[in-house]
């Protein structure tokens, strides 16, 4: 999902995009924030699929705790897609196993931390929200379900 959204995102100013080398599970959503702490008053979106926030939930404490005005978009594709394409890229034959994650309401995850949580209803719904995060005060998370 990472490299599909290196393509449409506009890197006009330096520092604006923020990622891994070479993976990192579990790494997006404490670095989303630290880098709303570090850089008050700039807007921060996380976008994450399922399976990576899945790694690094327990963040949305902090983020919640600190305040940190971050916009969590989570990608639903109700896998572990990452693990299932170095599956096949080392030559497993077959869906890997336990990589099915299944529907997933992760508003339901936001809210148990404290955090506001929607679910987007559409493309234009989306646009609006990530449209609107640099207005946050604090943290709030979008659950997008992908086909």
């Amino acid at each position: 999902m990472g490299l599909l959204l290196r393509r449409l995102v506009h890197l006009d100013r330096p520092g604006s995009y923020t990622h891994t080398v070479g993976g990192g599970l579990g790494w997006g959503i404490g670095a989303a924030v630290g880098r709303a702490l570090a850089e008050p008053g700039r807007p921060v979106v996380a976008v994450l699929g399922d399976g990576c926030a899945l790694f690094g939930l327990q963040g949305l404490w902090s983020a919640a705790r600190y305040a940190a005005p971050v916009l969590f978009v989570v990608m639903s594709n109700c896998a572990y897609r990452t693990l299932q394409n170095t599956y096949e890229a080392m030559g497993g034959n077959g869906p890997c196993p336990g990589t099915e994650l299944g529907r997933l309401d992760f508003t339901q995850a936001a809210r148990f931390f404290g955090i506001d949580a929607v679910r987007a209803e559409s493309a234009d719904h989306l646009r609006e929200l990530v449209g609107g995060a640099g207005e946050l005060a604090r943290p709030m998370l979008v659950d997008v379900p992908l086909r």
